[in-house]
């Protein structure tokens, strides 16, 4: 078995390289030079006999072989981790344990920043957070709460909404001074529109929002590609074009002013983030005071949101 497994090494710095969507940042998490960096993608694509990023594209991009071989290297790092952690804890005999999973745009943007306050509140519970590359959130062996896009209804469980989404055109003040000011949906068709391609069908696009307003849908292939949210926020804050804001994703980006509206005209889906609980957690205590806590907070914010007239 261990004959088929690429060197630690080398998938830790394809790891840091999708996460990052930097040779040079990743080599620096790794604290090994660019060129080493380089070389261990390379040799790992050599044993695999695949290309995994598509260096022609600048940055360079995941190929379609790279982004299920990440997903793969994602969740099973993320497994080590889960079961490590588990074992830590029941040596120590101290910390409950509750293991979430959730998709890396939700899970970097809106519940990660939330964590440090729900810590304060239980100290004595440890949270684990495993992220899907794309895709719903697998509420899977070792796993207690799923939280997932859709319209709350899964072969494997039916969803507790959380919060509907909402959808809008987002970018940073530096290019809105210079492509603006923009004046209603038909406005941004000729702007460098980001785009996120997920391989779920059913996840919103630029297509859904447009034709959600009326508005003729510009060709895809004018705009920027990229995997997933994390790359796609990256770019938008670097000033390269107008992102189709998830509320999840870029609602804390847009009231701090990271971000700003592109233009005010949102779209609220039927759709939205909700949390499924695995059977053998339904019961569990630190579980149930968990999700009442997420509830909690999405209410609260919801209400301010309102208040504000913020229609993200």
């Amino acid at each position: 078995m261990w004959q088929k497994i690429p060197p630690l090494r080398c998938l830790k710095a394809f790891d840091a390289v999708v996460r990052h969507n930097s040779i040079t940042r990743a080599a620096s998490e790794e604290n090994v030079s660019q060129s080493a960096i380089s070389q261990s993608i390379s040799q790992l694509e050599d044993m695999l006999q695949t290309r995994l990023l598509d260096r022609s594209l600048r940055p360079a991009m995941l190929t379609e072989q790279g982004k299920a071989f990440h997903r793969v290297v994602s969740e099973a790092f993320g497994r080590v981790a889960m079961e490590t952690d588990e074992l830590r804890a029941i040596n120590r005999g101290t910390k409950k344990t509750i293991t979430i999973s959730c998709n890396l745009g939700f899970a970097t943007y809106w519940l990660m920043p939330r964590l440090s306050a729900y810590g304060l509140l239980y100290p004595d519970i440890t949270l684990n957070v495993m992220t899907t590359y794309q895709g719903a959130a697998e509420l899977r062996s070792g796993v207690d709460i799923a939280l997932r896009f859709g319209d709350g209804q899964w072969p494997d469980g039916v969803g507790d909404l959380l919060f509907q989404e909402v959808l809008i055109p987002t970018c940073s003040q530096n290019f809105l001074q210079r492509n603006g000011p923009l004046e209603g949906p038909e406005s941004i068709v000729r702007q460098n529109l980001i785009y996120v391609d997920v391989s779920d069908p059913s996840w919103p696009d630029w297509t859904t929002y447009f034709e959600s307003l009326g508005v003729t849908s510009p060709s895809r292939s004018k705009g920027s590609h990229f995997s997933n949210y994390v790359q796609a926020v990256q770019a938008t804050l670097a000033d390269e074009g107008i992102m189709l804001g998830w509320r999840s994703v870029v609602g804390d980006l847009v009231s701090n002013q990271q971000l700003v509206v592109a233009v005010d005209a949102p779209v609220k889906l039927t759709s939205g983030y909700h949390v499924l609980v695995s059977r053998q957690s339904k019961t569990k205590k630190a579980t149930i005071d968990f999700v009442a806590w997420l509830r909690k907070i999405a209410s609260e914010e919801a209400e301010i949101s309102t208040g504000h007239c913020m229609r993200l």
